[in-house]
Order: structure tokens, then C-alpha cells, then sequence
């Protein structure tokens, strides 16, 4: 199973994101790639990408569950995101392989990935053999790592987890009141996402990013949609923000390069899932 995090959250507004703002003079169904962008949506949308990453930091659980033919899959991260380091716990289970767990912790440049067995065989592309040596261990990437590394660096920082998190076309504002507190609801199409070391992702259907009234930080994101006969439903939940995120090096661990150099990965195989859960796509 691969697991890509797109938490899909957005950004075309700035740097690198991914939500695409485009306008059309047809159909008005929110619900509807076509649908016009609304400028008082596109507005707060900027408004609570800029308020999460000025905050610097903040808590995350995301959850994906996707129903294909093969069966149903599912995936839980729960994470913190950083503007330079962040950290990611992330289970997974699904018809073909199983139960799986791993956790990635960046630093700045640097990706750690420590998982079990299943979790290193699916996600750093490595043999059996090599997995069952290394579960449990630290396991360091670099940038020369390529693909393997982009896939495990997705989506952990704050920049990141936003961009690759929420995807949609900003074409309705609306409003909602939950547990007293007022907030503002975006909602529209969902938009292709470019994952690192994963391509884009494109998937048919809706999102709604809840943010709060008072301080247009994003308090909930849910998605629904389909790609290639697979129904996906995404939620992801944002708190403590500002607050200091424990991710610190390892003090031990062993590289991803020496263990590539020792013929431990299986040849033709792809760079696996990565430590991004991507709510649109589980392949």
C-alpha cells in the first residue's frame, strides 16, 4: 500500500502550493470543476494558509479511508508540523499487506524514517531481508537519496503539510457554528496536487476547510472523492498552534544511502509511500 499525505492541504496563493485559483463563467455547483472561484472564498483561503504559517506550528490528526474493489483501506497520521522540523506517527492497514506503522521526523534538510517491517518494505523500497534487519531503527535520508527521500520529506513541515494537504478550487464561503465558536466554511472542487517523489495526484470531488471566524487559522479539513473506481474520504483536525514541536535527531541512526550501496532494495521497485498519508490516493 502507498500511502501518499497528500495531507492534500493548499497553496497556489503562495509559494509552491497547491490550490488552483481559476475562474470560469459556468456551471455554479460548488461541487463542479467549472464552478467560478469565489473572490470572498479565495480571500479567507489566503487568509488561513497565511494565519497557519505565520503561527509557525501546530498539531494534526489526519485520517484516510478508501474503498476500492480490493477491499477497504485506511490510514491515521497523527502529527506536528514545524516551519523547519516536524514529526509524523502514522499507521496504516489495508487488504493486501496488512497492518503497518512507521514514524518520520525531519530536521531540517534531513528525513528519519523508523517503522516495522511492512512499513520499510512499502515505503523505502527496501528487500524483506533488509527490513527485518533495520525494524525498528532509525533510518536517515538525504536529498541525493532522490525519489525514496522526497516521498518520506513530504508534507511533515508546516509550508509542506499545508501544500500537499488541502486541495480545493475556493468557489463558496459559507458560515457554521461548533461548540460555541464561530467559523467560516470554504468550499469547492478538489484540485491536482504535485507530491514529491509521487507526481501529481488528481481525484473528482469535493472539499470544505472549516477556519475560525476570529483568527482564520484552519480548524478542520474534510474530503470526499473518487479516482480510478476508488471512493476516498479524508479528515484532518488543526490545534496547539504555535506551540514548540519536540523533533529533535536521533542520536544513532543508519543511512539510507549505505544501505541502497549493499544492494538492499529491490531492483525495479518504486520509492514507496513515503511519510506523507495522502488522503486522495492509496495505490
Amino acid at each position: 500500500m502507498f500511502i501518499a499525505v497528500a495531507i492534500l492541504v493548499v497553496v497556489g496563493l503562495l509559494a509552491g502550493g497547491g490550490v488552483a485559483l481559476f475562474g470560469s463563467s459556468s456551471p455554479t455547483n460548488p461541487s463542479s470543476p467549472l464552478a467560478p472561484v469565489s473572490p470572498a472564498a479565495r480571500t479567507a483561503l489566503r487568509q488561513a494558509i497565511a494565519a497557519a504559517e505565520s503561527a509557525g506550528s501546530f498539531h494534526y490528526v489526519s485520517s484516510t479511508t478508501t474503498v476500492a474493489s480490493s477491499g477497504t483501506s485506511s490510514a491515521t497520521t497523527l502529527g506536528d508540523a514545524g516551519k523547519s522540523s516536524g514529526v509524523q506517527e502514522i499507521t496504516t492497514n489495508d487488504p493486501t499487506n496488512g497492518p503497518a506503522s512507521f514514524t518520520v521526523l525531519v530536521v531540517g534538510t534531513t528525513a528519519y524514517f523508523r517503522g516495522d517491517v511492512p512499513a520499510i518494505e512499502e515505503n523505502l523500497n527496501l528487500t524483506s531481508q533488509v527490513a527485518q534487519a533495520h525494524s525498528g531503527q532509525w533510518i536517515s535520508l538525504q536529498p541525493s537519496d532522490g525519489s525514496v527521500y522526497a516521498s518520506v520529506y513530504a508534507a511533515v513541515n508546516t509550508h509542506d503539510a499545508l501544500a500537499e494537504n488541502i486541495s480545493i478550487k475556493p468557489q463558496q464561503l459559507g458560515s457554521a457554528t461548533q461548540g460555541g465558536k464561530n467559523l467560516d466554511t470554504i468550499t469547492g472542487a478538489l484540485t491536482p496536487v504535485v507530491i514529491p517523489g509521487q507526481g501529481t495526484q488528481n481525484m473528482s470531488g469535493t472539499g470544505t476547510l472549516e477556519i475560525s471566524a476570529r483568527t482564520h487559522l484552519p480548524v478542520r479539513y474534510d474530503e470526499h472523492g473518487t479516482s480510478k473506481g476508488q471512493r476516498t474520504t479524508f479528515t484532518m483536525t488543526f490545534n496547539s498552534y504555535g506551540e514548540q514541536v519536540a523533533a529533535n535527531a536521533p542520536t544513532s541512526s543508519t543511512t539510507y544511502a549505505s544501505i541502497a550501496a549493499s544492494g538492499g532494495t529491490n531492483p525495479g521497485g518504486g520509492a514507496g509511500g513515503g511519510g506523507a498519508t495522502s488522503p486522495t490516493f492509496l495505490t
